[in-house]
């Protein structure tokens, strides 16, 4: 199963400007032809051919009971307009439905696949006048698929497709070595395909 302060961590961090990774969240609404479709940004955006609406949020730490099983984890969406809550109400509390839990990056809005996913049931759901808390269900995922490649600490997972969709790359120099620094050279560290930033050793499944 996905550490979500793994996700957490890895949404808040920032690689040499060239953008940030974005957490997306996304809860079935019974009998209702669209979800709610949230990002955890500053402005909405588009991705995967749906709009994303800019909302607060925040996602709690997987946790386990003394005997190690998981615990339900807390989704706390703001109440602050009551939109949410009126969803919540009108749906016996959403329990049993959907949420899916992905992480995409901001410069690489054209990719449909996010580098990490996971779909929870809701087990319950608070309310109070600051949040609409749901609790997910972490033992019971529908579906897990994360991630699509292994992420590294300091090489570039496209370095055999060089010049290809992902690199992006269309100089004249010769293949990298798959380091940070060479895609610098040839200015094209937003396509950089590792990330600094995560801890040695890489980040799996």
């Amino acid at each position: 199963m996905l550490n979500l302060s793994v996700a957490g961590m890895l949404e808040k961090s920032q690689l040499a400007g060239d953008g940030v990774w974005l957490l997306l969240v996304e809860v079935a609404i019974p009998d209702s032809g669209e979800p709610l479709r949230l990002i955890r940004n500053n402005e909405d955006i588009e991705w995967n051919g749906h709009t994303w609406t800019a909302f607060n949020f925040k996602l709690g730490e997987i946790t386990e009971d003394n005997k190690g099983k998981p615990q339900a984890i807390p989704l706390q969406v703001s109440n602050i307009t009551q939109i949410v809550q009126a969803y919540v109400e009108k749906n016996n509390g959403l329990t049993g439905t959907t949420v899916t839990l992905r992480v995409i990056h901001s410069q690489h809005l054209d990719n449909a696949l996010p580098e990490l996913e996971e779909i929870f049931t809701v087990q319950s759901t608070t309310c109070d006048s600051q949040w609409v808390t749901f609790y997910l269900g972490s033992d019971i995922s529908t579906q897990l698929r994360f991630p699509f490649r292994r992420v590294l600490k300091s090489f570039c997972a496209w370095r055999d497709q060089y010049k290809g969709i992902e690199c992006g790359y269309a100089g004249t120099l010769p293949p990298c070595d798959g380091t940070l620094q060479s895609c610098r050279d040839r200015g094209n560290s937003v396509r950089y395909g590792g990330e600094p930033s995560i801890p040695e050793g890489g980040l799996y499944a």
